[in-house]
C-alpha cells in the first residue's frame, strides 16, 4: 500500500507540474507584460493592483514548486535508510537556511515499505517545523531499540497542543491532515507515532516501527 501510495504521489507531482504550474506561469507572464505597459502609460493605481497580483502569483508558484520538490521521492529500493533520511534534512536546510542536526545510527536492512513510510513521515515532520516552529535548528535521530526502528524529529520551537489522533475523538480537522497522515503511515507499518509538544516548549515526533515491518 505504501509503494502504491508513493506511485500516486509521483503521478500527482507530474499532474501539478504539467497543469496548474504551467497555467500560473503563463498568467504571471501575461500580467508582467501588462504591468510594463501600464507603467509606461503612467496609470499608477492599476499598476499597483497588478504588482500585488504578480507578487501573489510568484508566491504561489514558489510554494507549489517547493511542495513538488518535497513530494518527489528518491530511488528507495537502491539506497539504505540512513542515506534516504538525510535527503529531506538537506532539502529543509536549503529551503529554510535552518540547520538540521542528524544522528543516523547503524540500521539493519529494512523492507521497502519502511523506507518509504519513514521518509514520508520525516518530510511531513520537517515541513511542520518549517511552517510552524520558528526555529533555527531541528534534530533528527534514527536508531534501533528492542527490534524496532525508532525515528525522532524534534525542535525547541513554538510547540502546540497536539490533537488526539486515535480513538473516537481523533481529529478530523483539515489543518491536521498532515498529522493524521503520519499516524496512518506508521499504522500501515505496524508501528506507532507519538507527538509530544506543549506551547512554548517545542515538539518531538517519535515513530517506532518493527524492523520487519
Amino acid at each position: 500500500m505504501l509503494a502504491v501510495a508513493d506511485e500516486e504521489i509521483r503521478r500527482l507531482v507530474l499532474d501539478l507540474h504539467d497543469g496548474p504550474v504551467q497555467d500560473i506561469f503563463a498568467a504571471l507572464s501575461q500580467l508582467t507584460s501588462l504591468r510594463a505597459r501600464t507603467s509606461t502609460a503612467g496609470v499608477a493605481a492599476e499598476a499597483a493592483v497588478l504588482a500585488r497580483a504578480i507578487a501573489a502569483l510568484e508566491s504561489a508558484l514558489r510554494e507549489i514548486r517547493g511542495l513538488l520538490s518535497t513530494l518527489r521521492g528518491p530511488a528507495f529500493a537502491e539506497r539504505d535508510l540512513a542515506e534516504l533520511l538525510a535527503e529531506p534534512a538537506v532539502e529543509h536546510e536549503a529551503l529554510t537556511g535552518a540547520a538540521v542536526r542528524l544522528d543516523l545510527g547503524a540500521i539493519p536492512s529494512v523492507p521497502l515499505r519502511i523506507k518509504i513510510g519513514l521518509y514520508r513521515i520525516l518530510q511531513e515532520a520537517l515541513s511542520n517545523v518549517r511552517r510552524h516552529a520558528e526555529v533555527a535548528q531541528a534534530s533528527v535521530r534514527l536508531r534501533t531499540s528492542k527490534g524496532h526502528v525508532v525515528l525522532e524529529i524534534s525542535d525547541a520551537g513554538r510547540g502546540f497542543d497536539p490533537p488526539p489522533l486515535t480513538g473516537r475523538d481523533a481529529t478530523q480537522r483539515p489543518e491536521h491532515i498532515g498529522l493524521r497522515g503520519m499516524r496512518e503511515r506508521a499504522a500501515l507499518m505496524n508501528g506507532s507515532l507519538r507527538i509530544l509538544s506543549r506551547p512554548g516548549r517545542g515538539t518531538r515526533v517519535r515513530v517506532e516501527i518493527p524492523v520487519d515491518g
